[in-house]
């Protein structure tokens, strides 16, 4: 119950933060985590694929219900979008994208099968909304994140503290002992879930050289 309250703060907080990149009242989408560089089946598909098992994921800020369908997403590099979103997302609520969704929709639209393509040296990675009719395939940028080298490194991921406090490191599969921001927190990422982390209990994970094995 403590961690829902700080995670509802937060949320409002963001709101009020984010809320003059919304152009309809009350409705707010962000990049919530990114997870670049898997080393494990994040996307329950049975294997590991870096390319499958990459994973952006969204929250819904505002105060209604969002209609996903109009969001787009894409790394900085190039024009074309990586995926198209679906889907209805509740306020508060999260949607994790995975990367073989972007190779399935990219191979379904004509595009080359690159999927989320997040570079493990670093990544910038857009959120877009589409304007005008549908189909037509202009946007505007809603929100938009740079990752640095350590938080693309193996099973990590970087997304929004749950107290609101500012862009975290989720380090708990692989720690991470550098001094650059943003530090270590010693939490798992949760895709699909809200970003909690007790840190005064341990984190219960399996070595990375453990993980790798399972996939040579």
């Amino acid at each position: 119950m403590q961690n829902m309250t700080r995670y509802l703060f937060a949320l409002f907080l963001m709101y009020g933060l984010w809320m003059g990149l919304a152009s309809v009242a009350g409705a707010a989408v962000i990049l919530n985590e990114v997870l670049a560089d898997p080393m494990q089946d994040w996307d329950g598909d049975g294997e590991l694929s870096f390319k499958g098992d990459e994973w952006i994921e969204v929250l819904n800020i505002g105060l209604v219900d969002i209609d996903l369908s109009s969001y787009y997403l894409r790394d900085v590099f190039g024009t074309d979008p990586h995926l198209q979103l679906s889907g209805m997302l509740a306020p508060g609520q999260t949607a994790v994208f995975y990367g073989s969704q972007s190779m399935a929709w990219q191979r379904a639209n004509g595009y080359s099968d690159y999927g989320f393509a997040l570079n493990n040296n670093g990544e910038t990675v857009e959120l877009l909304r589409e304007l005008g009719e549908p189909g037509a395939l202009e946007f505007e940028l809603v929100d938009a994140v740079t990752l640095q080298a350590h938080e693309t490194e193996d099973d990590r991921s970087s997304g929004w503290a749950i107290d609101g406090s500012g862009w975290t490191l989720f380090d708990g599969l692989n720690e991470y002992g550098g001094t650059q921001e943003p530090g270590p927190s010693g939490c798992v990422p949760t895709p699909g879930e809200p970003n909690t982390c007790e840190p005064d209990l341990p984190v219960a994970h399996e070595s990375l050289g453990s993980l790798k094995s399972l996939y040579r």
